[in-house]
């Protein structure tokens, strides 16, 4: 047997060489980046939130909104005019008394109305009503079918009494016409602040504010 041949008769193996080639680089672990970035977040939020209560906290805010002053004297006076009336307004009230809500009211099955609102010291209400001839229909309408409560004299004149069986409201009804007109008192004050301001209601042509233009005169 020839050194060439192995021993099964082929060709003797050689050896392989190791093959050359580029070294092996172990690539990082991939970073988590998902962790990091919800964290991020998280706290990007936590600051914007805490800027804006930090804004809002110091940024002045009115405690109600203010209501724009109605001019009494002026639509009383159209009113007067058109309808030939001589409406009340209240004269000499108080600071914090401020006329909200002036206005001639039209419903269906009621004579129209002359109607001048008013906000009043403690967050009440206090308006004024009228028309011509005002029936008990009328009046039960103004006073949202109060209930009698008795009676009270203002400036010699008797009003009678009448409480809302919810108690939200008080009126009083003058037993005499004010200006040739049917007059209702209603407010959600006490008893007291609703004779105060039926105390200073006076015809517009009697009033003060009847210098700024003409009026109907009053019939009484």
């Amino acid at each position: 047997m020839s050194e060439s041949e192995s021993p099964a008769g082929g060709p003797s193996a050689r050896p392989q060489a190791p093959a050359v080639g580029r070294p092996t680089v172990e690539q990082p672990a991939p970073r988590r980046r998902g962790l990091g970035s919800a964290r991020s977040m998280v706290i990007s939020m936590v600051l914007v939130v805490l800027a804006v209560l930090v804004w809002w906290a110091w940024v002045p805010r009115a405690s109600n909104t203010a209501q724009p002053t109605a001019d009494v004297a002026g639509i009383a006076r159209e009113i007067g005019l058109s309808k030939h009336w001589d409406p009340a307004v209240a004269v000499g009230l108080p600071k914090g008394w401020q006329a909200v809500n002036v206005r001639l009211v039209s419903v269906d099955q009621q004579p129209d109305t002359w109607q001048a609102g008013y906000d009043a010291p403690g967050g009440s209400y206090a308006r004024v009503v009228q028309t011509d001839n005002g029936a008990t229909s009328w009046v039960q309408a103004q006073t949202g079918q109060s209930k009698p409560a008795g009676s009270v004299t203002v400036d010699g004149v008797r009003w009678s009494k009448l409480q809302r069986t919810d108690g939200g409201e008080r009126s009083l009804v003058r037993s005499q016409d004010l200006g040739g007109l049917s007059t209702v008192v209603t407010g959600t004050g006490g008893w007291d602040q609703l004779q105060a301001f039926a105390k200073s209601l006076k015809p517009l042509s009697k009033s003060q504010l009847a210098k700024a233009g003409p009026t109907a005169p009053a019939t009484s």
